[in-house]
């Protein structure tokens, strides 16, 4: 029989080591350690007590009130502020807390500064980003947008706490089916429609509901420069599902049409906000946030508008009489026809407003034709007999 006592020695001493690791196991492992799982149950009382670093988005609701409400109904509604202000702890315990004497004020000053990386780390265009995410080549951007300075920063058109303006909660946008651009799958538009190409998947396009609006949409300005989701813009929610922000808010019109230093001053059309709309008494601009689509909806496409305001303060119709007469006196008689023509006053006084120069020659020839009752709209009784 062979000797196999050098087996026995090592078993032995492997045995040995098992016994030594279990001992050191058990002197040295928590004493919370596998009570409700393989882990330590101590840790989770302890990581609770740690104090809060990033401050939750209702603690700066507290102070920041404005902030949050514009914060909380646009595009970035999801977005914390700790992602683009960093940990606001320092910040909430100085301002509040009972030891906030004890933080230096440096370390309590939250970053504001601007940082291009800081935007385009979310909307950078990114091929490996979905094609609904909102990304940007900067310098194509810049082109589309007409900025004419590369230095220009996002902040001065986007507000990053209502970056497209939008005029309700984006959270009760209506719900809508998918909408498919071309560029979604294709990397240039194509040029042919989709229904011409054999065996094309068939997909969801606006002209498919809307073909009435989309049709007279193709016969205005914009036409040639933005498409529907330009505007209207979409975020897509699930495969087949999505909000749509049906935007017409002033500032989101001024993104591109604001006369500004850094934009090309030729192309598009830009205006000097709100010397654009003339005197800000006769022009109500408090409550009305649509206030271009009362004048420049004919330019975009068919709308409904029934339920527009008057862009007028109170009862403009009785009161706009010494609006013109102010202008008349001020010899500004073109002050009502940046936004009308004379239809519009036609279709009331039925004669040229406001009068011509030679009215007091010309007027008993209107007068006589179309009865002194047209005259009492704007005069009172006696006035005629000041001068007959």
């Amino acid at each position: 029989m062979k000797d196999n006592r050098h087996i026995i020695k090592v078993f032995s001493l492997v045995l040995v080591l098992i016994l030594i690791g279990f001992s050191v196991q058990k002197a040295l492992a928590p004493k919370s350690w596998g009570e409700h799982g393989h882990f330590r149950w101590d840790a989770i009382q302890q990581i609770n007590s740690q104090p809060i670093i990033n401050q939750n988005i209702n603690q700066c609701s507290e102070c920041h009130t404005d902030i949050y409400q514009l914060h909380e109904k646009d595009a970035h509604y999801n977005v914390p502020c700790v992602d683009c202000h960093g940990a606001g702890n320092l910040h909430v315990l100085f301002h509040k807390d009972s030891l906030g004497s004890k933080i230096p004020k440096d370390s309590a000053v939250l970053k504001k500064e601007f940082n291009f990386q800081g935007c385009l780390f979310c909307h950078k265009e990114i091929k490996a980003r979905p094609k609904d995410f909102p990304q940007i080549n900067q310098k194509d951007h810049y082109k589309f947008m007409h900025v004419v300075d590369s230095t220009t920063k996002c902040i001065q058109c986007h507000s990053p706490h209502e970056p497209i303006f939008l005029l309700t909660d984006s959270r009760q946008s209506r719900r809508h089916p998918v909408v498919t651009k071309c560029t979604d799958c294709h990397e240039s538009k194509p040029k042919k429609d989709y229904y011409d190409v054999p065996d094309h998947p068939k997909v969801f396009e606006c002209k498919d509901c809307h073909a009435e609006i989309v049709k007279d949409f193709n016969t205005k300005p914009h036409h040639n420069y933005v498409e529907c989701r330009t505007c209207h813009l979409f975020h897509k929610e699930t495969d087949n599902m999505g909000r749509m922000y049906k935007n017409g808010n002033v500032k989101f019109c001024l993104l591109c049409h604001q006369k500004e230093d850094f934009k090309d001053p030729q192309f598009p059309p830009k205006i000097d906000w709100p010397i654009h709309i003339g005197s800000l008494k006769n022009v109500n601009t408090k409550d009305n946030p649509k206030l271009c689509l009362d004048c420049h909806s004919k330019q975009i496409h068919k709308m409904e508008l029934k339920l527009r305001g008057n862009p007028h303060p109170g009862n403009w119709k009785s009161e706009h009489k010494k609006f013109a007469k102010n202008a008349m006196t001020s010899n500004d008689k073109s002050s009502c026809m940046n936004c009308h023509t004379k239809d519009n006053c036609m279709s009331c006084h039925q004669t040229d407003m406001p009068h011509p120069d030679n009215w007091s020659e010309v007027h008993k020839n209107v007068v006589a034709k179309k009865g002194k009752q047209m005259c009492l709209n704007c005069h009172k009784n006696d006035f005629c007999s000041q001068c007959h």
